[in-house]
């Protein structure tokens, strides 16, 4: 249950307010105050705002803070929009980095793919002229075995490789 409000409480804020408390008002709305807890409170409460006011008011007066001209104004405005506008196309170029770096990467794995059939027998020839390369042969032929094998794992690798810089980038972007 909440608790009515003292019917006094308004003409004790108004009295405060006015500057007429505790001196220049009714003797009646002194004494309520001093017997009705809420009424007590609200006295000091509003001395309180009051006082807080009437520092801030004194502090605004006595700053006396020259308004700059409007020529002055118009050219922070100036200066404001044109480092927007650099901000936005700065933000546009990289995306286009980076979409361009996903497609030179893209390009990069279809190449190799491509010619690995091509490169592969150099690198068999290459370990039957040197001993030293046999096991970097049959590693490498090991390492495409177990790639080709778990190609669709590798592949969603990728896209994640790819895919969270991009989401962190947009979820964090206004930050």
């Amino acid at each position: 249950m909440t608790p009515r409000p003292c019917p006094h409480e308004a003409e004790i804020v108004a009295a405060v307010l006015s500057r007429t408390w505790p001196d220049a008002c009714d003797a009646s709305l002194r004494a309520h105050a001093d017997t009705c807890a809420a009424c007590h409170e609200v006295v000091d409460l509003a001395a309180l705002l009051k006082e807080d006011y009437d520092e801030a008011r004194d502090a605004i007066a006595r700053r006396d803070v020259p308004l700059p001209s409007a020529g002055q104004i118009w050219w922070r405005a100036a200066v404001h929009a044109r480092a927007d506008a650099a901000k936005t196309a700065s933000r546009l170029l990289v995306w286009g980095y980076g979409a361009a770096a996903a497609c030179a990467v893209g390009l990069l794995v279809a190449g190799l793919g491509a010619l690995w059939p091509a490169i592969a027998p150099a690198f068999d020839r290459m370990a039957s002229l040197a001993g030293w390369m046999l096991p970097v042969a049959s590693a490498t032929d090991a390492v495409m075995a177990a790639l080709k094998a778990q190609l669709p794992i590798v592949l969603v690798v990728a896209a994640c490789l790819v895919a969270v810089p991009v989401a962190l980038y947009l979820a964090l972007r206004e930050e």
